[in-house]
């Protein structure tokens, strides 16, 4: 079967274009303790983040989202539902709704 415009997509590519659009591929913040630290930006998620979202279950996406920093970001001061006020900040940064 022949490709319609014989385009060869690269992932890797198209990742790093994305990025490039949005100013990064990760979001940055900080906790109330003062702790840094950094996660995906939404569009670059794990597929485990997406069916904690699914599921409607806020604290297994934190875990998915800081992995092996959760627990540091637990004692840092940060909280599930913290990841959901730093998605609308970064949405509105990017002048779009949390769902996009």
């Amino acid at each position: 079967m022949s490709k319609p415009n014989g385009a060869r997509y690269r992932l890797a590519t198209l990742r790093q274009n994305a990025a490039a659009r949005l100013g990064g591929d990760t979001i940055e913040f900080e906790t109330p303790d003062g702790a840094e630290f950094a996660i995906p930006a939404p569009g670059f998620w794990d597929d485990d983040v997406k069916l904690c979202i699914k599921a409607g279950d806020d604290v297994g996406m934190a875990r998915a989202l800081l992995a092996d920093r959760y627990e540091e970001f637990r004692q840092a001061g940060g909280r599930a539902d913290d990841l959901g006020l730093l998605f609308r900040a970064y949405a509105e940064g990017q002048d779009s709704t949390v769902g996009e």
